[in-house]
Formats: structure tokens, sequence, C-alpha cells
């Protein structure tokens, strides 16, 4: 027996080592105990916690981070004072914020790690699978620890229902409330002079139903239903909690008006509900609680840049459409609303120079000391660029200028040009007379037959005194108009925005080559042809049929793909909708007052194409939703046999956004769990292939305190393994030192 013992202890002390050596070759994973790994805590606690509770869940792990919304939060170290975790517990969510974590998961674990997660409510299954998902091999504990007050009331579940003049909604009880001295149910509406209350249940410690299942409806009444009161009596203590259903009045406005015009009845309000904002306040807005944004005559350029990414973000999300009414010269040109521009169904400029008249354009380039360097050959490639962007019949005049004026062209057909050879040559001197120049420049311009004349002046705009605006307005008494290209970082840029604005131009910032042809492209067209233009104008139908005559429209260019409704003669679009799902993208191309369009809104037949096109971007309310609450947030129910895979999208007015996929739950049945970390109202879009196909406003609610029994069953099976595999070929060789160490000390003692 002794001798037995023996060759297993030398058998033993050979063999494993060897096996370490055999597992290194191989390149197999180290299993480690994970009790052995150090832990990585993440709390997902709600505000509820407070400092206290989170400091006592912060325990002593090396790692312990709270998870925010948008990120995590690295927490004091382990025996802080409870001051330490003041400011982190002031940032905490309403609603655990589980996704952080799950995203911090997914990056992976260092090896020698394991995780914790500790929430501050039971996590949904789908949650639970998502986090063991997440944390791959390593092993992962989930626990739950509740901070919230005692609530009678477990869950809500109501309906939503547009036809319908009542609410209908059901309270689960605690099966504590029968031991409750008294319980209320009232429901709360809108009142003339304020909330209206009206009990719909009383109770004095008694069981409510054999399920504890409350059964009640509401009515909405004309204004909305504010939503439910539920108030009990403990231990003499009287508290009240208020639960939102969502409920809005009947005719909450569908339609937000942007602009700052003073307040009178457009074509719209004659036909929806609408709120009229300016761009501040409309920044500040949820734009999800409105279905069509309608910026109104307001010019691109000062929407702001946080207004204009909210509303572009609204149309490609599918919860919103826009409607522009271009109704001055002002409202907008390339470049002025980048975001914007790119859903829109026109072009900010007017159309392609083949439907353009011919042009007298003088090109007035500096060659003053003053454009040495860089500056001068952008000049001169301005100046070829220029030609390259008119047409070949338009008449060219260039003049090269410093305290001396030189004519390279004087107004020849563009086509019989070629400019290289003059503008190679020519090199930077000379003082700077830019008035001397324009004033020469304007007397042989005015003496060209063509109608319409247009100078372009390149330069610096570092000049001597002059009187520019007397030239300015004697172009304009000529017919001319003038545009300025700005060269340099030390340009005169007040100097040329101020000549280009008084002769009815535009001025151009030019700081690279690149730049040139596109803003030289946009100035030929602008000047042959004006961007908004005042005149009898003949409106046409898609047949070709006049309907009416306008006062005034801007002249913008159609693009693709473009539907267009309503068109000028020259085929200018003065209804184009471009489409995004069942929503769209509408540009009208004058004023919704009558100012110029009285007629065409007269008009039965042009104004009820327009209402009938305006009509298809309202999604009908759904004819039925299901919302069931708890204490994790909420899962909707829909109910349809055409969807195929339906979306929720949520977002409120702190621009919280969520995307949420339904899962099919049965026969014509959809569902969709949601958790954002906030409470209160949210607009809720159902997007189906593109399209939003309802709508309807979604409030979430704390005070309940139930979880969903699936999610209870979950966490007790929750897995956690005993074992973390690592990869490490460095630890199989130190295993094998070790035990060869150990076997050696082994044989040599037993020999």
């Amino acid at each position: 027996m002794r001798r037995h013992k023996w060759d297993s202890a030398k058998t033993a002390a050979i063999a494993v080592p060897a096996f370490f050596l055999i597992a290194y070759a191989a390149g197999l994973t180290v299993p480690l105990p994970a009790f052995f790994l150090p832990e990585r805590l993440y709390l997902a606690l709600g505000r509820e916690a407070g400092a206290a509770g989170l400091a006592a869940a912060r325990g002593h792990s090396l790692e312990a981070f709270a998870a925010l919304p948008d990120r995590l939060l690295t927490l004091p170290p382990p025996g802080s004072p409870e001051s330490a975790y003041a400011k982190a517990a002031l940032q905490l969510p309403e609603i655990p914020a589980l996704e952080t974590v799950l995203r911090d998961l997914e990056k992976g674990l260092p090896q020698l790690r394991r995780a914790r997660i500790v929430m501050g409510t039971v996590p949904s299954p789908s949650e639970i699978d998502s986090a063991r998902k997440a944390g791959g091999n390593s092993p992962l504990a989930l626990e739950t620890r509740v901070y919230s007050p005692f609530s009678p009331i477990l869950g809500l579940s109501y309906r939503l229902n547009a036809l319908e003049s009542r609410c209908s909604f059901e309270l689960l009880l605690d099966p504590e409330a029968s031991s409750l001295e008294s319980l209320e149910v009232s429901s709360v509406a809108r009142g003339e002079n304020g909330p209206e209350r009206s009990l719909l249940y009383s109770a004095r410690g008694t069981r409510p139903s054999a399920d504890f299942v409350l059964a009640l409806s509401a009515s909405k009444g004309d204004k909305g239903l504010e939503g439910i009161e539920v108030s009990f009596l403990s231990e003499g203590i009287r508290k009240y909690i208020v639960y939102d259903l969502g409920i809005e009045a009947a005719n909450e406005p569908r339609v937000l008006v942007i602009g700052e015009k003073e307040a009178k009845r457009s074509f719209l309000e004659s036909l929806y509900s609408t709120e009229r904002v300016g761009p501040e306040a409309a920044a500040k807005k949820n734009l999800g609680t409105y279905e069509l944004i309608v910026i109104d005559g307001l010019p691109l350029a000062r929407i702001g840049e946080a207004l204009e990414r909210k509303i572009a973000e609204a149309v490609e999300r599918r919860t919103a459409s826009l409607l522009l009414a271009a109704d001055s010269p002002d409202f907008g040109k390339k470049g002025d609303a980048p975001l914007l521009e790119r859903l829109l169904p026109v072009s900010l400029m007017p159309r392609t120079l083949k439907d353009l008249p011919d042009l007298a354009l003088l090109i007035l380039i500096d060659v003053s000391g003053s454009m040495f360097g860089d500056k001068l050959s952008l000049a001169k490639v301005t100046g070829l660029e220029q030609l390259k962007n008119l047409k070949p019949s338009d008449r060219i005049g260039m003049m090269l200028f410093s305290d001396e004026r030189k004519w390279a062209y004087d107004f020849p057909i563009n086509s019989s040009i070629a400019a290289a050879p003059l503008l190679d040559p020519i090199g930077a001197g000379g003082g700077t007379d830019l008035a001397a120049a324009l004033s020469e420049g304007i007397s042989r311009i005015a003496l060209q037959t063509i109608e319409e004349k247009h100078i372009v002046i390149v330069s610096d705009g570092v000049t001597k005194p002059a009187d520019f605006n007397l030239l300015a307005d004697q172009a304009r008494r000529a017919g001319v108009t003038i545009s300025t290209m700005g060269i340099g970082e030390d340009l005169d840029r007040p100097l040329l925005e101020r000549l280009a604005a008084r002769a009815g131009g535009r001025f151009y910032r030019v700081s690279s080559a690149d730049e040139i042809p596109g803003l030289l492209f946009e100035d030929r067209k602008s000047a042959a042809r004006p961007p908004f233009v005042q005149s009898a104008i003949s409106i046409l139908d898609l047949a070709g049929g006049k309907v009416a005559t306008i006062g005034g429209m801007a002249q913008y260019a159609p693009a693709e793909p473009a539907t267009v409704l309503f068109a000028n003669e020259l085929g200018d679009p003065l209804f184009a909708s471009r489409e995004y799902g069942n929503r769209a993208v509408i540009v009208f191309a004058s004023d919704l007052y009558g100012t110029y369009t009285r007629q065409f809104f007269e008009n039965a037949r042009a104004a009820g194409a327009v209402k009938d096109r305006l009509d298809e971007l309202f999604t009908e309310k759904p004819l039925e939703v299901s919302v069931n609450q708890g204490a994790r947030g909420a899962t909707v129910l829909i109910r349809s046999a055409v969807l195929v895979s339906p979306t929720l999208l949520l977002e409120n007015g702190q621009g919280l956004k969520t995307e949420t996929a339904f899962k099919r739950a049965g026969s014509k049945l959809w569902s969709a769990e949601v958790s954002p970390p906030a409470l209160g109202r949210f607009r809720a879009a159902v997007v189906d292939r593109g399209s939003a196909v309802s709508a309807f406003t979604l409030a979430l609610n704390g005070g309940l305190a139930g979880v969903d029994a699936r999610s209870a069953l979950k966490l007790l099976e929750n897995d956690r393994r005993s074992f973390k595999f690592v990869g490490s070929d460095s630890l199989w060789l130190l295993l094998f030192f070790v035990s060869s160490l150990g076997s050696t000390i082994v044989l040599r003692y037993k020999r």
C-alpha cells in the first residue's frame, strides 16, 4: 500500500508539469476560479438611492462605477465619506440606466476581472439576457437593491383609444394594500380654473378584489385627462401618488409654425390647430410633439444651428414633416442651412445656365501689392474659373487694377476667349484704387446692349478711401449689380459686404481655390435671375392648366427627387415636395397669407389640392394602444395585421431619444419594452419600413413597485459562472515553472 502511494505521487509530480507544458503548446485557455479575480462593480441605481445608498452599495470593490444615461461615473474609493458620493447621487437617472453598463461590458473586461451589476429595480428578462451576452465568458453576478418607499400600486395598465370619450385603466394592488386604513382613486381632469377631481374608488381596510386588480375608467373631458391620483392612509399618514395616462386634449396642436411674423391667420391656421413660436422658443421645444413643422418665411440663416439640427433629425427619424414658405428675397441661399438644404425638394438657386438670359459680366481683378503671393494666385484662378461657369454667348469684360487699370477683355463673346495666356504672367505690385477701377467699369458695362449686367470684384478690399455708396447707387441706376469676392486673412470684409449689399449682389468669402467654381456658378445664376421676383406670375397645375395669378414667388430650381404640384410658366416650383416615407419636406415658394397668393388660395381646385397633400402628412392616432407599467418601465402593445418590422421611437422635451424594436407577441400583436432613464411624457411614434404609421403620447410614471414575474424568475436563475477562461501563454508557463519546482521537491524528498 505504501509503495502504491509513492508511485501515485511520483506519477502526479511528473504528469502535472507535463500537462501545463502541453496546454501551453496547444494554446488552451486557463480556467481561473471566479473568487480569485478582482471585481468590477456597476451600480445601475435610480436617484432614490441617494448618497447613502450609493455609498453602501459601493462596498470594497477595486473598480466601481455608477451608470449614468450617457457614461459611467467612477466612484470614490472604499471608505470615503458619504459626502463624497453626494455629487454622484445627484447625477443618477430617475430609472436605472442599464444600457451604459451593457455597452461597457461589450467592450470586454480585462482578462483578470469579473463583473457584478447592482440594479435599483429588477431587470427585465431581455435585459438579463443582454447582460449575460455582453459579459461573454466573464463571471457576472446580477443583484437588486430596492430603495423606493412602499407603494400600494404594483402596476398600471391602460388603453389609448382616440375614438372613446373615456379612458379605461387597471391598477394592480400590493396584497398589503388590504391592511391600509383607506385607499382612494380619483381622476384629475383639466378644468377652466385648474384641476378637477372625480372620485372613482374608495375603500377602507377591505380587500379590493379577489385578484387585487382595480378595473376603472375616467372621462377624458374636453381639455384632456391629467392623470389618476391614488391616496392612501397608513399609520395615520396620508400619502398621494399621481399617475399620468398621457391623455391629450382633443384640440392639441399638431402643427408648429416657426416665424417672426405678427400673429395673423394663414392658410394653415384655417385648416389645422397650430402653435406659433419664434426660433429661440422652438429650439427649446420637443419637436416630436408635432407632426408638421412650418418655417414661415424665417430666413434660413436665422434658424440657428441647434434648431436646424433638431428639425433635420425629426424629418430623418420620420416623426415630423417640414413645410418651408419662401416668401421674400431674404428667405435663403445655398449654404445658409446645410442640414436642411440636403432634405429640400428644391435647390436654393435658379435653374441651370442654359435656361437663363445672356449676361454682360465685368470681372475686376485686384493685382496690387497687397495681393502678393497666394492671394493673387486665388484671384487669377477666380478669373479663369469665372469664364468656365458662363454661357458661351455671355459677353465678358476683364480689368486688372492696382493704382492703374488695364483692360484684358473689352466684352467679347465668352466662347472666343482664352484666359490663361493673359493672366499667367501677371505679378502683384503698386497701390490699390478700387473706386477708380469700379467707376470706369460701371461706365463701360453700362454701354452694353445686353439687358442683364453684373460686376464681380476679386480683391482683399484694402484700397484708397472713397465713397463706395455713391458708386453702388450709380451702378443700380445703370441696371448693374455688383458681387464681391474677398480673398486673404486681412481682407476688408465690411467694405466688400456693404458694397455688394447696396449694389444688389452678394459677398463671397474665398479661402480655397476649390470653392471658386461652385461660388461663381451660383453668382452667375443669381445675377441673371433674382431669387425672388415680384410681378404678375401665372401658376400652372401638373397638366399645364392655369389655376391662378400670384404677385410674387421664389425662383428656385426643382431637385431630384421631387414632386412639383404647381409651378410657374418657366417651371419654377410653387409647391414642391420630397417624400420620406409618409412624411415629406415641402417648399411653398410664396406666402401663406394671401399677400401674393390670394387668388391661388381662393381657387377651390388649387387650395383643395394643397390641403389634400398636407392631410397625407398626418398619421392617424392609433385606434388602440395598450401600455403596461411597472417599476422598471413600460411594455407597449399594439395590434396590427400589416406591420412588418415596427420600431418605437420616443422623444421628450429634454432631447432624450430612444429607439426600441417591437417583437411579435402573438397573432397581429406586437410588444416593445421601454425603460429610458427618465420619467415623464414622451412623444411616441411607431415607424414601419420607413414610414410613421401612428403617433401618441407615452407617459412613464414612478411610484410603481411591481416587476414582471418572468423577471424575478429569470433573476433567480441567474447563471453565476464559477470560472473564467483566460487565454494566457505566460500563465501556463508560470504554472509549468511552479509545478516543476514543486515536482522536483517532491521527487527529491521521496527518493
